[in-house]
């Protein structure tokens, strides 16, 4: 009887190490589609969940909403090629260094000549601030220098450039949304926002507006506006490589965002 139990627990030992060493294969050999594409794992924020004397409700489940960020193009960032103010990455990586490009206006009237980074950034962010102090604004293609056209905003209505239609950018409020998901002017509620430090020191709310719209900018996706690529890195820090956002709509704490 002995040999048998001898037998019995040799095999148990065995069929343990054979599971063992199969797990850990399995756990080796992460062929996801997320290793496949060398994509690292985000960090992830905790949510407030469904609470909607709180928050509203959301639109989709935890994290499940892409994050972005956009700001004004600087004209001074440009004037240094090696600024550490503006991106060294990404497409505008790929426009020449020390190349200039005239500016115009739709009807033709010429604005200014400014480094072709700069003006590839105004295409791309939709709006900045000129050396002089002038906030222009994209609007589109066009037959003039560039063969792209911007107008000059009135600072006192757009201080930080214009949105959808001719909403004001609001600062750390702001956001770039698809309006066939959001409606223009909603307001929202994102947990991950609520509490982050701001670069002048003070707290987010978690409240936000949908301003803007763009181009790239389609279903899941938001943007955030943080006026500057300074802003960027420093959010960038607090939210601790934070990309996927959980909004709420609905949520009485931002009603104070509803324009009525």
């Amino acid at each position: 009887m002995d040999g048998l139990y001898r037998v019995a627990y040799d095999l148990g030992v065995r069929v343990v190490a054979l599971l063992l060493i199969a797990f850990t294969g399995v756990a080796a050999a992460d062929d996801s589609k997320l290793a496949k594409e060398d994509v690292p794992l985000q960090a992830k924020a905790n949510t407030r969940g469904k609470n909607k004397l709180c928050c509203g409700y959301p639109l989709v489940d935890d994290l499940g909403w892409a994050l972005r960020f956009y700001w004004l193009a600087l004209e001074t960032d440009y004037a240094d090629p090696q600024s550490a103010s503006v991106p060294k990455s990404g497409r505008v990586s790929q426009v020449p260094l020390n190349t200039w490009v005239e500016l115009y206006t739709p009807d033709g009237f010429f604005m200014q000549r400014v480094p072709e980074r700069f003006a590839w950034a105004l295409r791309l962010e939709g709006s900045g601030l000129m050396g002089d102090g002038r906030v222009i604004n994209y609007t589109g293609a066009c037959k003039f220098g560039y063969g792209t056209c911007f107008e000059q905003l009135n600072i006192k209505d757009h201080p930080f450039g214009r949105g959808a239609g001719k909403r004001p950018l609001i600062p750390f409020k702001s956001v770039a949304v698809d309006p066939k998901v959001i409606p223009i002017g909603e307001p929202l509620y994102i947990p991950e926002f609520d509490g982050l430090q701001l670069p002048d020191g003070s707290i987010h709310d978690g409240c936000v507006r949908a301003d803007d719209t763009g181009g790239g900018i389609k279903k899941r996706k938001m943007d955030f506006f943080v006026v500057t690529y300074g802003n960027f890195r420093f959010l960038l820090d607090q939210l601790l490589g934070v990309s996927w956002i959980t909004p709420h709509v609905e949520a009485p704490r931002c009603e104070y965002l509803r324009e009525h």
